[in-house]
């Protein structure tokens, strides 16, 4: 199957398909008003996390747990089929992800997760 084109406009990143929102979730970004933005507390952050990966799992019927970096690899290598690489959003997103992926705080939070103490 082709990926969901619904679109929605978020302030910080512009428009951004339906993955995007669940791969900068799943690095513990939340719904903020119209945008997403780095969750600001640890329960906020784990629950972003958990919402993003059932998402993923769901849309691309695969699993790859909290590993954002295994799901990007995957997601980029897909192309088109689940639209991460869609130009609208994909430059900042992507961008946002990797930043996410060297912050401790979003770090420590994937590894108690993966751990199932989320």
């Amino acid at each position: 199957p082709l990926a969901d084109t619904s679109q929605m406009t978020l302030m910080s990143f512009g428009n951004a398909m339906p993955v995007h929102i669940d791969m900068l979730s799943l690095v513990g970004y939340e719904s903020a008003d119209r945008d997403m933005q780095p969750a600001t507390t640890l329960n906020a952050r784990k629950l972003a996390m958990q919402t993003g990966l059932h998402s993923l799992r769901q849309v691309t019927g695969t699993d790859f747990g909290y590993d954002p970096a295994m799901w990007r690899e995957y997601l980029i290598e897909a192309g088109d089929e689940h639209g991460y690489t869609h130009p609208w959003a994909f430059s900042d997103v992507d961008a946002a992800v990797l930043a996410a992926l060297d912050d401790p705080n979003v770090v420590a939070a994937l590894d108690l997760m993966s751990l199932g103490d989320g």
